[in-house]
């Protein structure tokens, strides 16, 4: 089974988590669609959609049927993920035809440990400049029940999609993450703004150099909650692998407006890369 962000949209987290155990499935999400399962439940198959071997290397061609709920098209296009015959629920739907979908045989996925094996290692790396993983664990870490993170599509958005611990959602909760399937110049210190100036804790990810549209988009000061900006680049304010949680921490502690420059060993995203293909997202990232 793939679930989208229309999930999400309608409300629909419980019918989804009804049907899946109904018929003992497997869910795999795209990244719009991030908390929908516990990371340790047993339906949960893992975050998809990003790079090119994704939906093979979830088993996805083994599979007798797939059926899709709440698929965004600009995030995971049909055939892309259609390498097995594929029903379309929609996601209001989900209670009245659980039961209906039953599991056979379970499908072999190799994406999710072939994923574990980057980030895993990445939460606890202590180098500088950072490991991604890391970078984005303390961005999970740090951030209030009530907060939220939001990426620019690219490189920053690949790894926050890809490792950001999100905890599930209960039926009706906001978004903890988001990376916008397409890309727009400031749109993650846009989003960001809204929220905090709304009430929610918010934190920016994005890379240097920061480009016009995202420098004008920076409020000079004032919001009801933090908004941290965080920009990723070669160099920035981290000496140690512990100076990111304290300095990510302490940005969030009041509200106001805070940004920070990190550096990001980005060169690790070769990583995810020989895992699972090149990057698809956003039409790829340079």
């Amino acid at each position: 089974m793939l679930a989208g962000p229309g999930v999400i949209d309608d409300n629909a987290i419980h019918g989804l988590r009804h049907f899946a155990a109904a018929g003992q499935l497997g869910v795999a999400n795209t990244w719009g669609a991030k908390g929908v399962f516990a990371w340790d439940s047993p339906h949960h198959l893992g975050t998809c959609g990003l790079q090119a071997r994704d939906f093979e290397l979830l088993g996805f061609g083994s599979a007798d049927l797939i059926v899709a709920t709440g698929i965004d098209e600009r995030e995971s296009p049909t055939d892309r993920f259609a390498l097995a015959p594929v029903e379309v629920v929609a996601p209001t739907e989900l209670e009245a035809f659980a039961g209906d979908y039953v599991a056979t045989d379970p499908v072999p996925n190799d994406l999710y440990p072939r994923l574990a094996a980057v980030a895993q290692p990445g939460y606890l790396d202590e180098k500088v400049p950072l490991h991604p993983a890391r970078a984005v664990s303390d961005l999970g870490d740090a951030l209030p029940g009530d907060g939220l993170v939001v990426a620019d599509p690219g490189v920053a958005g690949l790894w926050v999609a890809r490792t950001f611990p999100t905890p599930p959602l209960d039926a009706g909760a906001p978004r903890r993450v988001i990376v916008p399937a397409e890309p727009a110049p400031g749109v993650a210190v846009t989003l960001a703004c809204e929220a905090a100036r709304a009430g929610r804790p918010a934190i920016a990810v994005t890379t240097a150099p920061v480009d016009d549209a995202t420098l004008a988009t920076i409020p000079p000061a004032g919001s009801k909650a933090a908004l941290l900006i965080v920009v990723w680049g070669e160099r920035g304010d981290v000496r140690r692998a512990d100076d990111h949680l304290e300095l990510v921490a302490g940005a969030l502690a009041s509200p106001g407006v805070t940004r920070i420059e990190v550096p990001i060993a980005l060169d690790d995203t070769a990583l995810l890369v020989e895992a699972a293909g090149e990057v698809v997202a956003w039409g790829g990232i340079s």
